[in-house]
């Protein structure tokens, strides 16, 4: 398992961007070579000045050794940007994760997608909302991805789980824990069903608050359209429709949250007057993606044309 601890140690790098890591990758011939690099050796193989005081060869050594346990312990799988396994969509976007860990099957993740996300704090009409949009795209065999946050993510998982559809759930932590904890038994619910819990990051990484808007850039990456299921100013949500415009993806806003611009939820007002389509049910969602150029949903073939 060399080349793999090496992998590992990488993406565990997270001052290193996506290209400098496959430089490394390419440079060195084990995670010892990598341990044993002084940070002006790392800039120097890279090309760049790294500023990063909190390199420490040995420490990262010692960090891998305790993630490559806990793979094992949790059954935790993982792909590299290279590999056939890999989602082809997120490896399309800027800066993809370097590798991806994984509990569950990440086979899903190459069939139809559909993000759903919205507020934490949604209205009872906006959980229904998400809640029927995510079942009825399950059951028209569509993946449903979110990031099983309380509220509309949690909606969103629960309308796929109750069809035993599909459902990817996207972690700001290690694959081997849950956040939010009281989620434990929903993302049981998504593995149970076929689906799969989803991280960049190496078992045993704890959430932090940067970790979430980076997260986010992989729920939009998975699919070609993100729908937003009510989000206020400030909502994550939003963070999430940025990077699917910034990806060359879709956004898509469900009539809940389509309300007037002096409204507590009326986050998505500015998307609505930029052109995106407001949708109020999975059927919209189809007739809209039917008529829309590059990539489309196929309802009767259940396909991701291209």
């Amino acid at each position: 398992m060399p080349s793999d601890l090496l992998s590992l140690a990488l993406a565990s790098l997270q001052f290193l961007s996506f290209k400098e890591k496959i430089i490394l990758q390419k440079k060195l011939d084990n995670i010892t070579d990598l341990a044993v690099l002084s940070i002006d050796e790392m800039s120097f193989l890279i090309g760049r000045k790294v500023r990063s005081r909190s390199w420490n060869g040995k420490a990262v050594l010692k960090q891998v050794e305790q993630s490559a346990a806990l793979l094992n312990a949790f059954n935790i799988g993982f792909v590299l940007h290279e590999d056939a396994a890999y989602p082809a969509l997120v490896r399309e976007i800027y800066d993809p994760p370097f590798m991806l860990f994984y509990r569950g099957d990440i086979s899903v993740a190459g069939c139809p997608c559909v993000s759903v996300v919205g507020t934490r704090h949604p209205s009872s009409g906006g959980m229904k909302n998400a809640v029927a949009f995510a079942r009825e795209a399950a059951t028209d065999g569509c993946t449903v991805v979110s990031g099983l946050a309380f509220g509309i993510d949690s909606g969103a998982h629960r309308g796929a789980v109750s069809v035993a559809g599909r459902s990817i759930g996207v972690l700001p932590c290690g694959a081997d824990a849950v956040f939010p904890v009281a989620n434990r038994n929903l993302a049981r619910a998504v593995l149970d069903n076929g689906g799969c819990l989803l991280s960049e990051y190496l078992p045993g990484t704890p959430p932090a608050k940067f970790r979430f808007p980076q997260r986010n850039r992989i729920i939009s990456a998975l699919s070609p359209v993100t729908v937003v299921v009510e989000a206020p100013p400030g909502s994550g949500a939003l963070i999430t429709a940025d990077f699917a415009l910034e990806q060359g993806r879709d956004v898509y806003i469900h009539a809940g949250s389509a309300q007037e611009p002096d409204s507590s939820r009326s986050g998505t007002s500015g998307y609505i007057r930029d052109g995106a389509p407001v949708i109020s049910s999975y059927e919209d969602f189809c007739l809209c993606r039917s008529s829309a150029p590059g990539m489309l949903y196929c309802k009767q073939d259940k396909q991701l044309l291209l």
